[in-house]
């Protein structure tokens, strides 16, 4: 039996435990629980040390001290909605809804409806019956103090206890920083996750918690709950580990398949298409696993499909596809032996390459389909530095033309160059070659 299935078994175990006793269980009651004989003491002790840390902890020294962790991020038994995406489709919303004219029909607005449909449904699971359950009820509710809302009470640490959705007839502070803008909300609330980690990091500068948040989102976007479970205790993930439980879900959730295909380049999940064909939620993935006749990945049963995470599909949009090749040109300089740092001062750009003697390089790289000058000009030169490129993937130029366009652009951008990958590696290792034969 798969370790997901026993964790979920001694978890329910546990809540009916609590639920009837205010004392811990000892490990022969816990057995007799599960249905075990005293013989099967080890083999349930060996359970819970899969647990520790995540789901349950408990007193080495002391008996009946077990106790259940919380919050607990991988519980499988109940729907996770973070109340922090709940928000922000709730003010998403309440924004759309205050921009519609007063003589249209008023439809829901889609973000307005799934914040609705979320709020009531954590209300349910948590045993709190405040969430609003129609229209009227949740305008009534939107001028209420949010800290009256036991969900967000209990998982937003810093909320003022004056905070609400709407403040006299309008909507509040809190209202307009929260709403995010684009046609696709769903995917736009989990790209917000990435800003927030950001901001968060840059905030407490926790620039080794940033590095490998990135890192883990890019590398690993699918996880089997032992790995996550370690992803979940390391030391360096500590500092933001609400953000990275927010960032994986399970994969039943993110879709239902009988047998489960993966992306033989970023290693998501693969969908099916409308002629039932499987493929990549993102169709760049598709054509450079055809041009580099990648492999196909081993598949999944459904079953087996249990015991895995994924991150959200905004994370793999917003975050997985574009870093995949910042880490390749990564991965690439640093063969040649160059010092290499990825995401230096928590993201004032991607790569910082140092040769020493003062020669270092800034590089941000873009993974676009079309240039953009005023998003060039966002760029800015670094004068500290030797050079400051913007770099693009060697796939991408037969329709950027970068080669042709950067004379013209380049005299607009401050210092700031334009450069393929191939000829960035070029170049370093040029230099890299040259300071080593001197």
């Amino acid at each position: 039996m798969p370790v997901t299935r026993h964790r979920q078994r001694i978890l329910e175990v546990l809540r009916d435990w609590f639920s009837k006793h205010d004392y811990s269980p000892t490990l022969e009651e816990l057995c007799g629980e599960l249905g075990k004989s005293p013989e099967q003491r080890a083999t349930v002790q060996r359970w819970l040390q899969t647990m520790r840390g995540t789901d349950v902890d408990w007193d080495d020294n002391m008996a009946r001290s077990i106790r259940l962790l919380q919050p607990d991020p991988t519980v499988q038994s109940e729907p996770q909605l973070p109340v922090v995406d709940t928000l922000r489709y709730l003010a998403t919303g309440l924004a759309e809804w205050e921009g519609l004219s007063d003589d249209s029909d008023k439809v829901i607005p889609e973000a307005l409806r799934l914040g609705l449909s979320r709020a009531y449904l954590t209300s349910l699971l948590q045993g709190d019956e405040e969430a609003p359950q129609n229209l009227p009820e949740f305008f009534d509710w939107a001028n209420r103090p949010l800290a009256e809302w036991q969900p967000a009470k209990k998982e937003l640490k810093y909320l003022a206890d004056d905070v609400s959705l709407i403040e006299q007839g309008v909507l509040s502070g809190f209202t307009i920083q929260w709403h995010v803008e684009g046609s696709d909300t769903e995917r736009q609330v989990q790209e917000k996750l990435l800003h927030d980690v950001l901001l968060h990091c840059r905030q407490y500068q926790q620039e080794e918690a940033y590095r490998e948040f990135r890192k883990l989102i890019i590398t690993q976007p699918v996880l089997r709950y032992r790995e996550y479970r370690q992803v979940m205790t390391s030391s360096a993930l500590r500092p933001i580990r609400d953000f990275v439980s927010s960032a994986y879900i399970d994969l039943p959730q993110l879709q239902s398949e009988d047998v489960y295909r993966f992306c033989p380049r970023c290693k998501y999940p693969q969908r099916r298409k409308s002629d039932h064909s499987y493929g990549c939620r993102s169709p760049e993935c598709d054509r450079l696993g055809r041009e580099l006749k990648l492999n196909p990945l081993p598949t999944i049963s459904a079953e087996e499909a249990e015991e895995y995470k994924v991150i959200t599909p905004g994370i793999h949009r917003y975050g997985t596809i574009p870093g995949i090749w910042e880490i390749d040109l990564y991965q690439q300089l640093t063969q040649l032996g160059i010092s290499v740092t990825l995401w230096p001062e928590i993201d004032e750009y991607d790569l910082l390459v140092d040769f020493g003697r003062k020669q270092r390089w800034g590089i941000d790289v873009k993974d676009w389909s079309y240039l953009d000058r005023e998003r060039l000009e966002k760029v800015k030169y670094r004068s500290e530095l030797k050079a400051t490129y913007v770099v693009f993937p060697d796939a991408n130029e037969h329709y950027l033309r970068i080669r042709v366009v950067r004379d013209r652009l380049e005299p607009e951008l401050g210092g700031v160059k334009l450069r393929l990958i191939s000829e960035i590696i070029d170049a370093a290792r040029a230099i890299f070659e040259g300071k080593n034969h001197a």
